[in-house]
């Protein structure tokens, strides 16, 4: 059976290489499945959760704003920032929020919108 080589990639570290037999991904469009043999594509990822299905089982991560680059059995996302489910930390996200949230009354910046989606798909995490 085919299979996908994934890695989810931040300015500061690879947070993840492997094997996939398939992925979901955010993309600003909608949601969007990768198979093997998928078309080229490269796309623009929204913030929102990346998950990876292998024979292992799942890798699940919230992930920033960035790109996805589709090819020859390569999926690579490369975002902003990425977290993977289990180090999430739910008091402190929502704390985050809650400060940014704040901001937005006085300045309705897309980038604190951003980090907002960003923080509230880690808590889609925990369920």
């Amino acid at each position: 059976m085919s299979h996908l080589t994934v890695q989810v990639v931040t300015p500061e570290a690879t947070q993840f290489t492997g094997e996939a037999l398939r992925v979901q991904l955010p993309g600003v469009m909608g949601q969007m499945g990768v198979l093997p043999s998928h078309t080229p594509l490269v796309s623009m990822l929204q913030p929102g959760v990346v998950e990876v299905v292998s024979r292992e089982g799942k890798k699940i991560f919230a992930v920033a704003e960035g790109f996805a680059t589709i090819a020859n059995d390569q999926v690579v996302c490369l975002v902003d920032d990425a977290v993977e489910a289990g180090q999430v930390d739910s008091a402190k996200v929502t704390a985050r929020i809650a400060d940014l949230e704040r901001t937005l009354t006085d300045d309705d910046n897309p980038r604190t919108r951003a980090q907002i989606a960003f923080l509230q798909a880690q808590l889609s995490l925990k369920g």
